[in-house]
């Protein structure tokens, strides 16, 4: 691959490609994210959950991604509503969460192994993004306790969805490699959030939310 004399010279003094092309996907998805949170109003489990998410996804593929995302907040759900019934510490919870985690997310390969259901290649997804997408479950469990299961929900959602239009846009060769030759566009991105940081207007959700507040207020003038 053709690289450009900047980024070659990054390269060349000792910067896997790896790594870059790791640290780029960063700074994309983190713009999507604030883009996604201040500009259309979706919320999201903070800016770390979907960036996690979305470079795993990267690694495991959409389709292998949000089923074990299901998966781990199916049994994230079931254990704590089992759990909240014992007096325990909370971080006694969520490790006793996480050894149920474990051997779900074990049985769920083994029957796909032996059921295929359309995952027939989950034995290839890679141990650490399989671990990445499990650490959701601190995030959604710690959501559902503090807050209601309407708002953690709805924070779920919103950060799988910004997790996936972050893995389709870092996923796209044609964008990885514009990226990694132009690294002019890192500085832009930082403006870029800047000018996001300042916005103060109605969000994309505020408008469908006062649709009809909005189209009052027009019908007056």
């Amino acid at each position: 691959m053709y690289y450009s004399t900047f980024t070659q010279w990054i390269l060349e003094h000792g910067v896997p490609e790896k790594t870059l092309e790791l640290f780029l996907a960063i700074t994309i998805v983190a713009t999507i994210v604030s883009i996604f949170r201040y500009l259309f109003g979706t919320k999201s489990y903070g800016i770390y959950a979907p960036i996690l998410l979305a470079i795993a996804y990267s690694y495991t593929g959409l389709k292998y991604g949000l089923a074990i995302t299901f998966m781990v907040i199916t049994v994230s759900l079931l254990s704590h509503l089992v759990l909240k019934k014992i007096r325990m510490h909370y971080i006694t919870r969520i490790a006793i969460n996480y050894c149920l985690l474990s051997i779900a997310l074990v049985s769920f390969i083994i029957l796909i192994d032996e059921l295929g259901l359309g995952l027939e290649n989950m034995s290839t997804v890679p141990p650490l993004a399989l671990i990445s997408i499990a650490a959701l479950s601190d995030f959604f469990t710690k959501q559902f306790v503090q807050k209601s299961s309407k708002s953690s929900f709805t924070a779920l959602f919103g950060t799988v969805l910004i997790a996936t239009a972050g893995w389709f846009v870092i996923t796209r060769d044609y964008i990885s490699n514009y990226v990694i030759n132009n690294l002019w566009l890192i500085p832009l991105l930082i403006f870029a959030n800047l000018i996001i940081g300042q916005f103060k207007g109605l969000r994309l959700k505020d408008y469908f939310r006062f649709k009809s507040v909005i189209k009052e207020n027009d019908t007056k003038k």
